[in-house]
């Protein structure tokens, strides 16, 4: 059998000689420098694209994240290595903490932002946020970059489960300090594994962070929210119910570093005025339920 560039060479030669026989030698001419040409531009491009594809070393830098280079994709199953997949399939939930789920209060369901979700919500919405609120202060030390304002932020994730939110927000951001509220014990013991798994395994990325973890009922916490400085606060709270939002609210107003909120359902309007919390906007994140989870955004002006 032929090879395929003899079978190619012997096909460009036949053409050319065809263009000769059919093409008048001025336009013959033209066409074969236009072909030439071509062929140039064509090869070049071509060899350009293959040292980038053979040469050039991709790297990885999370979209829109100001902190520490590093991936939490690639750290989280590290660091969750001790979770078993019979915990995971039964919702997060040791054997005999079922009847911690029908307590007043307590809505144990699980569902959380996915990796990218956490990132659209942390550079779209809470940088953002922050960095409005306390521009006077940046202006007046003459420093507003993303990661100054980062460095200025305690979030708090009302519901944490297992921790992994605020752990991806220690990880991949300048955050220094982080507040996890769960009432689950073994998903508050979770959380505090993987942290110390985190430090152990990762203490370039995590050195210098906290992460404080809360084993509480929310509506008991605003004594230590205050205390540790929260001025970010993120909860799944589609499961709340009316007067449990209302308490959830009530918590906020106890706490006036609180700067941003950002909540799946809507906080109590009425409880809300007296405070300098307004909604802001509706937005949207991937998480492992729905690709555009919607969440209410509250925030408040420097003013």
């Amino acid at each position: 059998m032929q090879s395929p560039w003899i079978r190619f060479g012997g096909a460009a030669v036949g053409t050319v000689i065809f263009l000769n026989l059919v093409l008048k030698p001025k336009t013959f001419r033209t066409v074969m420098i236009g072909l030439g040409v071509g062929l140039t531009i064509g090869s070049t491009i071509t060899y350009i694209n293959s040292l980038r594809h053979h040469s050039l070393t991709a790297k990885y830098v999370p979209i829109g994240i100001t902190g520490p280079q590093a991936n939490f994709h690639e750290i989280q199953p590290q660091i969750y290595n001790h979770l078993s997949q019979e915990y995971e399939e039964r919702g997060e939930l040791e054997l005999g903490e079922e009847h911690i789920t029908v307590k007043p209060n307590v809505f144990a369901q699980i569902g959380v932002l996915d990796i990218g979700g956490v990132r659209t919500m942390w550079t779209k919405e809470i940088v953002p946020s922050i960095k409005n609120s306390i521009q006077k202060e940046l202006l007046a030390a003459s420093n507003t970059s993303d990661t100054n304002v980062e460095s200025e932020i305690v979030f708090c994730d009302i519901g944490s489960g297992v921790g992994n939110i605020c752990l991806q927000v220690l990880a991949e951001t300048n955050c220094k300090k982080t507040v996890g509220v769960e009432i689950i014990p073994s998903r508050h013991k979770a959380a505090q594994t993987a942290f110390a798994n985190a430090q152990k395994m990762f203490p370039s990325i995590y050195r210098g962070k906290n992460a404080l973890w809360v084993e509480k009922d929310l509506v008991q916490c605003a004594s230590t929210l205050k205390k540790e400085g929260v001025n970010v606060l993120f909860s799944h709270s589609w499961m709340f119910d009316d007067d449990l939002m209302r308490q959830f609210t009530k918590v906020i107003t106890e706490v006036p570093s609180i700067a941003c909120v950002i909540t799946s359902r809507k906080l109590d309007n009425h409880l809300l005025q007296s405070t300098p919390l307004k909604l802001h906007s509706l937005a949207h994140f991937s998480a492992d339920w729905n690709d555009k989870a919607p969440f209410y955004v509250y925030t408040r002006s420097s003013s």
